[in-house]
């Protein structure tokens, strides 16, 4: 793995020995990312608040911070994703544009963040029927405002129901990856 493009272009990313974590692959990455600033979104990523959720190693939110995000909010469960992605912010030097906060989006414990998002990465276990709770989670902690764009990655075989503050913009599909490109009503 490694940035696409920016000021970051070519760094490579670690990501964890461990199959239970499942990386983005750059040919992903860069389908998600042309369709974002070259597709029907046309998204700035400019001065930006990014949320990668389900994190692992940083490699969306990373991305983002390369192509010009002010800043980059990591949010995993998983102890060892935290650390790796924290090791990928170091080695790309974005520790002033960037945050990590480990926390299952599950849990009944309030998330207090004082943002609201301009984007939010969704890459969450595969068929683990996480995107009830994520958009649960974005819509009760105030995370969104309209306009905001959320990009989801899942199992191509997983059928996603969409809330209805949801307009989906685009549905991409790789391999056996399908990518939904929502935005806030």
């Amino acid at each position: 793995m490694r940035v696409i493009t920016g000021i970051a272009k070519g760094k490579k990313l670690i990501s964890s020995k461990d199959n239970n974590i499942r990386p983005t692959s750059d040919k992903v990455k860069m389908g998600i990312f042309n369709v974002l600033t070259h597709g029907n979104i046309n998204f700035q990523f400019e001065n930006s608040k990014v949320l990668d959720l389900f994190s692992g190693s940083g490699a969306l939110g990373i991305e983002a911070l390369s192509r010009g995000a002010n800043h980059c909010l990591f949010v995993d469960k998983n102890k060892e994703s935290i650390s790796i992605c924290e090791r990928n912010i170091i080695n790309c030097n974005f520790q002033e544009k960037s945050s990590t906060r480990l926390f299952d989006i599950k849990s009944k414990r309030g998330f207090i963040y004082s943002t609201q998002f301009d984007i939010i990465f969704v890459d969450p276990p595969y068929k683990s029927d996480f995107v009830p709770i994520m958009f649960d989670f974005v819509i009760n902690n105030k995370l969104l405002k309209k306009g905001s764009v959320i990009i989801i990655e899942e199992s191509i075989d997983q059928n996603l129901n969409l809330d209805e503050k949801f307009e989906k913009i685009e549905r991409k599909v790789y391999g056996k990856t399908q990518v939904l490109f929502l935005k806030v009503i």
